[in-house]
């Protein structure tokens, strides 16, 4: 039988704030992991996006097409979150077609940004090679304009994109 005592030296549960990380209860490939380099790479092409975590943040990857979105509708590659700095990254490894790019994360962007509150929105597209024609096209600069609104920005580069957090 335990006296006052013992019940006031009891440590007392910790309270933990919710994880960001766990947005989404499938189609992950780690969740919560503060890993140092996050590697995303396309099978069919010679594109790499790596997220640099020398900040060592938690950290989730997410498969988006054939994974959180099963339709047969436009979806990008990839979705990276950055927990405490609530950042969802939206990536997207690509031939050469970057208007296609950026439909497949547009629409991505609109299923999912409901289950990211507070979250800020980056774009990321990799292809073998940028058509410049394509970085005037309506659809790009719209693309550009949504995730500035929602707090990030659009990146694309060819071969391999590098982010350093």
């Amino acid at each position: 039988m335990m006296n006052l005592t013992s019940y006031t030296n009891m440590k007392q549960p910790t309270i933990m704030p919710e994880c960001n990380c766990k947005a989404f209860n499938s189609n992950f490939e780690f969740q919560h992991e503060d890993r140092k380099i996050v590697s995303f790479k396309d099978k069919g092409h010679s594109t790499e996006f790596r997220y640099l975590n020398l900040s060592s943040n938690h950290l989730a990857k997410y498969r988006v097409d054939g994974g959180l979105i099963m339709d047969n509708g436009a979806k990008c590659d990839y979705l990276l979150l950055n927990c405490e700095k609530k950042q969802s990254y939206f990536i997207e490894l690509k031939g050469s077609d970057i208007i296609r790019a950026i439909e497949q994360i547009d629409r991505s962007i609109d299923l999912l940004k409901n289950s990211l509150p507070d979250f800020a929105f980056f774009a990321r597209i990799v292809v073998t090679r940028v058509n410049t024609v394509n970085l005037k096209n309506l659809k790009f600069l719209k693309l550009d304009k949504k995730v500035n609104f929602l707090k990030g920005n659009l990146k694309k580069h060819s071969g391999l994109l590098e982010e350093t957090v």
